[in-house]
């Protein structure tokens, strides 16, 4: 999925103006929006922020205010998919998958197989290990929530997988001068990649209920959102 929520383990994320970035030890406790009334705290807010600024290995420094703004609208889109969570414990990823995310992530960064540097590395971001594994121990919930609840209700096609490999995937194979593969060899990937645009879709027109059925407010402006095309097939998600 291409959401915040999405990690590519497989992934958030004030003051009227630009509010300082909050390290560790220093308390913030003001509130920046309430979704049906459960607060969401600056220190929520700023924590998130330098947790996707780590999961892209961008600097902090050129976090933008938009980027922030973005980040507080997918920190409530998160909090509305949590309620819909109930006590569901099976959502809960285990501590092995979890463990084997962070190993990953340490994998792609310098130096990340040693300890010292890892923390340093998670410092300058204003984490910890503790609180990395809290984000992507909620993030995974999330994602796990999205797939139990979408992907029975997607439904692909033959005929779809067989256009995307005529108009998508073998011009660009030649253009690029790539081997080209046989429509068996690449079904299970293109169908795939189908229902994932698909379950975007339909987590978009979700996440759109979802706003519209919630009271939340801000205390920095949204911009409004463009209501998402209806995905062909219900999701079975309200």
């Amino acid at each position: 999925m291409k959401r915040l929520f999405h990690l590519t383990i497989g992934l958030l994320f004030l003051l009227p103006t630009v509010v300082p970035f909050a390290w560790a030890g220093e308390v913030i406790d003001g509130i920046v929006a309430t979704v049906d009334r459960q607060p969401l705290f600056q220190s929520d807010w700023e924590e998130a922020i330098c947790f996707e600024a780590f999961m892209q290995q961008k600097p902090i420094a050129q976090v933008t205010q938009a980027d922030r703004v973005k980040a507080l609208q997918r920190l409530i889109d998160r909090q509305l998919l949590q309620a819909q969570m109930g006590n569901e414990t099976f959502l809960q990823p285990s501590q092995d998958d979890v463990d084997k995310d962070i190993a990953k992530l340490r994998a792609q960064v310098p130096n990340g197989d040693d300890d010292r540097s890892w923390q340093k590395l998670l410092a300058n971001y204003g984490l910890t290990p503790v609180t990395l594994r809290a984000h992507l121990q909620a993030e995974v919930r999330v994602m796990n929530l999205v797939e139990v609840r979408l992907r029975p209700h997607v439904h692909v096609q033959p005929e779809e997988i067989e256009a995307y490999y005529k108009s998508q995937l073998l011009p660009d194979l030649q253009k690029n001068g790539g081997k080209v593969a046989s429509l068996d060899e690449v079904e299970p990937r293109i169908r795939e990649l189908l229902v994932q645009q698909r379950m975007d879709e339909m987590l978009d027109a979700w996440l759109h209920n979802l706003r519209q059925q919630a009271e939340i407010h801000s205390t920095i402006p949204i911009p409004a959102e463009t209501a998402p095309v209806e995905p062909n097939r219900a999701s079975g998600a309200n």
